[in-house]
C-alpha cells in the first residue's frame, strides 16, 4: 500500500517538473515571437543585460541539480498534504 502512494507522489512530482519546463518553453516562444530588434537602442539593452540584470544566468548544471529535485519534492509534499487533508474529512 505504501509503494502505491509513493509512486503516485513521484508521478505528481514529475508532472510538476514537466509543467514547469513546458511553461518555460511556451514563455520563451512568446518572447521570441514578440521580439523586435532595434538598432538604435541596441547598446542600451546590451548595457542593461551586462550590468543591471541580477541573477540573469541560471543555466549552470548546479542550478538544474537543485531545480529538478526541488520541484519533485514540492510535488511530493503537495500530494501527501492533499491526501492527508482528504483523509481528515
Amino acid at each position: 500500500m505504501m509503494k502505491k502512494h509513493f509512486f503516485r507522489a513521484v508521478a505528481v512530482g514529475l508532472i510538476f517538473v514537466i509543467i514547469f519546463y513546458a511553461f518555460q518553453i511556451v514563455q520563451g516562444m512568446y518572447h521570441t515571437m514578440k521580439f523586435v530588434p532595434d538598432i538604435v537602442e541596441s547598446y542600451e539593452s546590451v548595457d542593461y543585460l551586462q550590468h543591471k540584470v541580477s541573477f540573469g544566468d541560471k543555466s549552470s548544471s548546479i542550478w538544474r541539480a537543485v531545480e529538478i529535485p526541488g520541484l519533485m519534492l514540492l510535488g511530493i509534499v503537495i500530494y501527501y498534504t492533499v491526501r492527508k487533508l482528504r483523509r481528515k474529512k
